[in-house]
């Protein structure tokens, strides 16, 4: 059995709806194919609710016909039947019937966004469905709404594992008895109730992976617009080139760090089950892609060079850290009472440097901080990561790493807090030099 998730830029057009047949064709029986909203179609229902709660009711009513017209355009395009048309009329129409009383409240309840937000998949995986079964391959659409069981945590919904496997036990078999591939919404799901439920971000691959692990799938595909994950961004390094394999904890430090294939939260439920995850190209299928497993064995090669601009470090310097106790969490708190993440951590004796991302909050913790000790706050400033297994134990790496970049200031350096990363803080306006010599270092001009 196959899991094949397919994003919204995979099911775009109908041309890409027609390739993705042609893929799910290819993968053969037991086929399960997870499909996001058509591209754009979510935006277009966040900003229907967004008119809704201005009072703005024409203005939503507007939107949703767009949303209407873009479906009904697909289905046009890929010459399926009335039936298709009706039960898109019949979705669209329910949540037309929401939009008066929603708007007049002018307060839109999370359940009530979510029902409205579920659209897109519902009406995505359908289409695609029928689809299949016009071009003679018989799937069955499937509404994920009777396998994925959440909590009510409505925007971000927790599955419930348990309740999953019971519901793929009981529905996947039958289906699959009949058909060779089935199709179902990805991101959407319920509550044991049968209120309709979202995942929040990422919740297509979420969806994909919750499936593959209660299933205990062979492999689970996310197919995407990229050919897996790369050794750069390619728009800084055109030369970079598709990084083959990985382990979860290398691809979660990946996506940590500025790689953003995909989410690491979202598949791991697949590759806590031991289901590998593979991410390929719906437009070059032929492309082997990315595998994401759980362990790589004693494979100790660099994989891949991150990077995230926009990074604030704060420097907090106080003779009260000496040979004291609690200072360290004394600075922390005031992190987690401002609730802003920190990303690297370095200390002296006398001082703590941390880097943060989001600086919403930046005057208040600066404020807090200086309670404690001296402050410098140092803006416009980049993370870049050198990602790879085994790498505390591999000699030499942090000496080539560091002496690559003698002709670059490093303002701050993280190294064996992780087995698989190497983390310097770099003005931003070096961040592509030094980006650039570390890529030619470690994967073109020496083996990594």
């Amino acid at each position: 059995m196959l899991v094949l998730k397919f994003g919204g830029t995979s099911v775009g057009t109908a041309d890409a709806v027609r390739r993705v047949e042609r893929i799910v064709r290819d993968a053969g029986p037991g086929a399960l194919a997870i499909v996001s909203a058509f591209s754009g179609v979510t935006n277009t229902l966040t900003r229907t609710l967004e008119l809704m709660r201005r009072g703005d009711t024409a203005g939503a009513f507007a939107a949703l016909d767009g949303v209407e017209a873009r479906h009904r355009a697909m289905i046009a395009e890929l010459g399926l039947s009335v039936p298709t048309a009706r039960f898109t009329t019949e979705t669209i129409d329910r949540v037309r019937g929401l939009i008066p009383a929603l708007t007049a409240l002018g307060d839109i309840t999370p359940r009530a966004a979510d029902t409205i937000l579920a659209t897109g998949e519902t009406l995505s995986s359908r289409i695609v469905a029928d689809h299949f079964a016009a071009q003679g391959l018989d799937a069955a659409h499937l509404d994920a709404r009777e396998v994925i069981i959440t909590d009510a945590s409505f925007g971000a919904a927790q599955p419930d594992t348990a309740l999953i496997e019971e519901a793929v036990r009981e529905k996947l078999p039958p289906l699959f008895a009949r058909h060779p591939a089935i199709v179902t919404g990805g991101y959407i799901g319920a509550t044991p109730q049968g209120v309709t439920t979202t995942l929040g971000r990422g919740g297509s691959d979420y969806s994909a992976a919750l499936l593959a692990a209660a299933a205990g799938a062979d492999e689970c595909q996310i197919w995407t617009d990229v050919d897996g994950i790369m050794t750069c961004d390619p728009r800084i390094i055109p030369a970079a080139r598709t990084v083959p394999r990985l382990t979860y904890d290398e691809a979660a430090e990946l996506a940590f760090f500025g790689a953003k294939v995909l989410h690491p939260l979202t598949i791991f439920p697949a590759v806590r089950k031991g289901v590998p995850v593979v991410i390929r190209n719906t437009f070059q299928p032929a492309h082997a892609g990315t595998r994401v497993i759980a362990h790589n064995g004693n494979d100790r090669r660099l994989k891949a060079i991150a990077f995230q601009r926009g990074i604030t470090v704060l420097h907090i310097r106080s003779n009260r850290m000496l040979g004291a106790h609690g200072f360290l969490a004394a600075v922390f708190d005031v992190f987690r009472d401002h609730r802003t993440p920190v990303d690297l951590v370095t200390t002296s004796e006398v001082s703590i440097s941390v880097t943060i991302d989001d600086t919403t909050r930046l005057d208040a913790i600066t404020a807090d901080l200086r309670r404690l000790g001296d402050i410098r706050v140092e803006e416009g400033r980049a993370i870049v990561s050198l990602i790879g297994d085994g790498m505390r134990e591999t000699a030499g790496i942090g000496a080539r790493f560091f002496s690559t970049l003698r002709t670059v200031n490093v303002g701050m350096v993280s190294v064996g807090a992780s087995e698989v990363n190497i983390s310097i803080v770099v003005a931003d306006k070096d961040l592509e030099r030094a980006v650039g010599l570390l890529h030619n270092e470690f994967f073109d001009g020496g083996a990594a």
